[in-house]
């Protein structure tokens, strides 16, 4: 009896750890002819001032995660997730989760992408459009979005997605210098809602910034020879696409820069940063259902938020025609994502249970949902 209970346990765990390891479920794979490769380069603003880094003669430098139409050859290996990042990321999640370091490593390792590293660009066209991309504030890196990126560049896209750093948890430079966001983030947490609100505007007007410098690299890295891009980016045909803060700024650096042909918001929406005029370029409006859904809402959430009952439904009503007026004209469209949250617009959609609850929304539908109408979006207007 006792040999038998043995067997049982013995069995549950093993059933456990291999379902648990590694704790993401496959990544899908992306649907275009192309083959994805990915490099990663670092472009430093001489005209800007790193005024979040301790050292008060530091420079601005963003580190931009490519995505391209790619040739294999022999050589090419799968980029692993996140890179030289999983150490840190393991660390964090290990935090997060109270688990052992060896459990982290087990959970958090073995993650494999679609996209090859460093392989020679597709000969297929002489140049490609080109899409920034900004990841959300005081979230994860635009690694945590290969999903859709890798997608956009199977389908014959090159994608700039930029970690703008001390605003995502992990960026990582070639020097191997880390920078996270910890420090403003617990900053922001303890700030009043004006000045949250305040602080918001300054990250949508910074991740801006980042993005009108990085066209301007594009332009000289286009007239590189030594450079695998060069004479590859289609620079007249640019789209700009984010997430949460990066997709108040898609909308807003569109408004202001000609450059950019065409832009996607994915569930961003900060009503003091967004203009009330439709911005006159094509648009496409994405969001989760649960982010933009009214509830009654419950004392905790009136109190942190500093709103009375009757202020929270007024907010709400202004929310809704806002983005019914940006979105009056027939160059923009909207979709919403049913059951979907804030959370589920990149690489954490698959994260396995119990880190993931288990009646969330189904992940390979919605994100097969959300590729498809930005790419049919992008397609329409850059191509």
């Amino acid at each position: 009896m006792f040999k038998t209970s043995l067997v049982i346990i013995g069995t549950a765990l093993a059933a456990l750890l291999w379902y648990a390891s590694p704790i993401f479920k496959p990544f899908p794979k992306p649907t275009g002819p192309f083959s994805v490769g990915t490099t990663s380069m670092e472009f430093t603003d001489s005209s800007r001032r790193e005024i979040y880094s301790e050292n008060p003669n530091e420079n601005r430098t963003l580190v931009v995660r490519f995505y391209y139409p790619a040739l294999n050859t022999p050589e090419s290996k799968k980029y692993p997730f996140l890179g030289k990042k999983m150490p840190y990321f393991q660390q964090y999640m290990t935090s997060q989760y109270h688990l052992t370091a060896t459990t982290g490593k087990l959970l958090f390792g073995n993650i494999t992408t679609h996209a090859y590293e460093n392989p020679p660009l597709a000969n297929a066209q002489a140049a490609y459009p080109v899409i920034l991309f900004s990841h959300g504030g005081f979230g994860f890196p635009s690694d945590m979005y290969s999903v859709i990126l890798e997608n956009l560049a199977s389908h014959g896209y090159i994608v700039a997605a930029i970690d703008h750093p001390y605003f995502n948890g992990l960026t990582l430079y070639a020097n191997g210098k880390l920078v996270t966001d910890q420090k403003l983030s617990n900053q922001f947490s303890t700030m009043t809602q004006h000045n949250q609100k305040a602080f918001l505007t300054t990250i949508v007007e910074t991740f801006k910034s980042d993005m009108k410098f990085l066209v301007h690299e594009l332009i000289t890295l286009n007239e590189d020879q030594n450079n695998i891009f060069y004479h590859h980016f289609d620079l007249d045909r640019i789209g700009v696409m984010g997430h949460s803060a990066g997709g108040s700024t898609a909308i807003e650096f569109c408004r202001i820069d000609n450059r950019c042909k065409a832009a996607v918001d994915l569930d961003g929406w900060y009503d003091h940063v967004i203009g009330q005029e439709p911005i006159n370029k094509p648009l496409l409006l994405i969001f989760a259902e649960k982010t933009i859904e009214v509830s009654e809402p419950n004392a905790e959430y009136l109190k942190r938020k500093e709103l009375t009952r009757e202020q929270y439904f007024e907010r709400e009503i202004n929310s809704k025609e806002h983005r019914e007026k940006l979105c009056s004209v027939p160059t923009c469209s909207m979709l919403v994502i049913p059951r979907a949250t804030h959370g589920d617009f990149d690489n954490h959609i698959f994260l396995k249970w119990p880190l993931r609850e288990w009646n969330e929304v189904e992940p390979y539908t919605t994100i097969g949902t959300l590729n498809t109408h930005i790419l049919n979006f992008f397609d329409r207007y850059l191509k």
